[in-house]
C-alpha cells in the first residue's frame, strides 16, 4: 500500500513537472527593421506581445531601434520572442539618462532629444496591444522581420 501511494505521488509529481515544461513557450531569436511610411523609425521601443493564452507579461519581448530602425528583441532574459503569434506594439523609447531630471540642462537635453527624433509621431493605433493591427508569427524559419507601419 505504501509503495502504491509513493508510486502515485511520483507519477503525479512528474506530470506536474512535465506539464510546466510543456507550457513554457520556445523563445526564438528575433531581429528586424521598423519602418513608418517606408522610412526607418529610430529610437522606438518595439514590443512583441504573445497572443497565446496564459502567457504573462514576462513573455513580452522588447527591443529598441537604432538610427536605421533595426532592432533585436529580448524576452525573459533571452534573445528573441515567443514562438507564436505576437501583436506588435511600438512607442517612443525612453530618453537618454542625461535628459532625465528636473535641472534646466536636463530639460534642454530632453527637448533636443525629442526634436531630433525622425519620422514622428508614431500613430496612436500602434502604441497599444489592444489597438495595434500588426501581428507577426514568430517561428524558427522566419528571418528578418520587416515591420511596416502606415500613417
Amino acid at each position: 500500500m505504501i509503495r502504491f501511494a509513493l508510486l502515485m505521488a511520483m507519477l503525479f509529481a512528474s506530470t506536474l513537472v512535465t506539464g510546466c515544461a510543456q507550457s513554457r513557450p520556445a523563445i526564438v531569436p528575433v531581429e528586424g527593421v521598423l519602418l513608418l511610411d517606408g522610412q526607418p523609425v529610430p529610437h522606438a521601443e518595439v514590443q512583441f506581445v504573445p497572443m497565446e493564452r496564459g502567457l504573462g507579461a514576462e513573455y513580452i519581448a522588447v527591443g529598441t531601434t537604432d538610427e536605421q530602425g533595426r532592432f533585436a528583441l529580448l524576452c525573459n532574459g533571452q534573445a528573441g520572442a515567443c514562438a507564436c503569434e505576437n501583436r506588435v506594439v511600438v512607442a517612443d523609447a525612453s530618453p537618454p539618462e542625461s535628459a532625465r531630471g528636473q535641472s534646466s540642462a536636463s530639460q534642454v537635453e530632453m527637448s533636443r532629444f525629442y526634436a531630433g527624433l525622425k519620422n514622428r509621431p508614431i500613430p496612436v493605433m500602434y502604441t497599444s496591444a489592444a489597438r495595434t493591427p500588426v501581428t507577426v508569427a514568430v517561428n524558427l524559419e522566419r528571418g528578418e522581420n520587416r515591420i511596416e507601419l502606415k500613417r
